[in-house]
């Protein structure tokens, strides 16, 4: 809407900054959540939309039971109704993340709702894992029909200690954005385990990639950070923005005790989504350093499943990992709080190798 009027009135052309847009979009979509997080919360209560004990969790999750879930439509509610306001609704990449927002938080609310009223195992695997290829699949006909870049580099992967690439084709391109969306997506949904963890670094990550897009889309930045210059990409920081501020506002809840969970509606999303992001940025495998503390996570599961039913042993006392410090006595507030200086710690390691590139 802004960037509209800033088109059609000269006089409000400034509102087309970026800076100006971006801090807006945090600002409103923080607040959204700040004012509906209590009514929200108070409205899963009385419908009784709470969460169920999991028999693969610590027993002192236990008392966990009944605490309102689905938190993550409140983050998606927060985050749509900014990016209109605040978003260039022209723009592709801008539209594009929304639309794979709501088609990540879609598959992530069929599993919760299930959960509550058919099956408490949700959607199974496979059909959550047909829905991640089919956005997956969506996004490879999205870069071929209106591209990134306009060079080989869309179909490329991006070495991140230089300007150097991997050409690997069209075709292949499908099976690297498939690796990408799957693995992010349930990587992120795998660290949401305890009160508070996965926000933090998400809101971490979602900043990283809200840099980098800026610098890519800016002409001088992305020469001074080595990087390929793509127009347009400020648009997905003005977009992350929002993003950040709604994850801010959710962990004003979500923290230890936490009021609400996002359900497989934030986690499934919040993951997918920041795939999207490294892969229109052409910075998969620096996403992988950003992202540290998921892929951890999610390494730690394969570990378990793969040593369990190769050698009848466990490597971890419990996975993910972060049951595993919680059973060697580590407080959930202590591993959270860990968790979020390790991704931060990520986070800046990514920034120094753009710097160093």
């Amino acid at each position: 809407m802004l960037y509209y009027l800033a088109e059609k009135y000269e006089s409000l052309t400034y509102l087309k900054s970026i800076y100006l847009r971006g801090f807006l979009g945090f600002a409103i979509s923080l607040m959204i959540v700040m004012i509906l997080g209590k009514p929200f919360i108070a409205y899963l209560r009385k419908e009784k939309i709470g969460d169920e004990a999991k028999d693969v969790g610590p027993e002192t999750h236990f008392t966990k039971t009944g605490t309102p879930t689905m938190g993550g439509v409140l983050i998606v509610f927060s985050a749509a109704i900014t990016n209109l306001i605040v978003g260039n609704l022209t723009n592709k990449f801008n539209l594009m993340l929304h639309l794979c927002m709501l088609l990540f938080s879609s598959i992530g609310f069929l599993d919760d709702y299930r959960k509550l009223t058919i099956c408490k195992k949700g959607l199974s695997g496979r059909k959550k894992m047909i829905g991640q290829a089919l956005i997956a699949l969506l996004t490879w006909v999205f870069i071929i029909k209106f591209g990134i870049s306009g060079t080989e580099l869309d179909f490329g992967i991006m070495n991140p200690f230089s300007k150097n690439y991997l050409y690997i084709g069209v075709v292949p391109l499908l099976g690297w954005i498939l690796v990408v969306l799957i693995g992010s997506s349930n990587a992120v949904n795998i660290t949401d385990g305890l009160d508070g963890l996965v926000i933090m670094p998400v809101i971490i990550a979602a900043s990283i990639l809200g840099l980098i897009a800026y610098f890519t889309g800016h002409t001088e930045l992305s020469q001074h950070f080595d990087l390929y210059y793509i127009a347009g990409t400020g648009e997905i920081t003005v977009f992350l923005t929002g993003l950040i501020g709604a994850g801010l506002g959710f962990l004003w809840f979500n923290f230890y005790p936490a009021q609400i969970f996002m359900g497989d509606t934030g986690s499934l999303m919040l993951g997918g989504l920041l795939g999207v992001v490294a892969i229109f940025l052409r910075q998969e495998l620096l996403f992988l350093l950003i992202g540290f503390v998921f892929v951890v996570e999610a390494v730690s599961v394969i570990l378990q499943v793969g040593s369990y039913k190769m050698r009848k042993k466990r490597i971890f006392r419990m996975a993910p990992i972060h049951h595993h410090f919680e059973l060697q006595g580590l407080a959930e507030t202590k591993v959270t709080i860990r968790f979020w200086i390790i991704a931060l710690l990520c986070g800046i390691g990514s920034l120094i190798i753009l710097k160093l590139r």
